[in-house]
């Protein structure tokens, strides 16, 4: 996520949870924080936000892709290096 989506949802979840406290919630009736989390358009603004941080890894992802055969094989060649250097290093040592 963005850091800037990232401020965007802290301060409105900062804000439904201050709001009922300064609007008096022992009063009964239901306040403005309630309401719109009720009402859905939190969980729309959410489901929206995610999907277009989705829409942008794949972006990314398609970027950084193997193209050729070659590219392909040097990665399956580097994974498998990887896989091999990590099971040596997890490995306890002594004998």
């Amino acid at each position: 996520m963005h850091p800037g989506r990232r401020g965007i949802c802290t301060a409105l979840v900062l804000a439904l949870l201050i709001a009922p406290a300064l609007s008096g919630c022992g009063s009964g009736e239901p306040t403005a924080a309630v309401a719109i989390a009720r009402s859905g358009i939190l969980g729309s603004l959410g489901d929206e936000l995610k999907r277009e941080d989705d829409e942008a890894e794949v972006r990314e992802i398609r970027e950084h892709e193997p193209q050729t055969s070659e590219e392909r094989q040097e990665a399956r060649e580097q994974a498998e290096a990887a896989a091999i250097q990590s099971a040596q290093a997890s490995e306890p040592e002594g004998g």
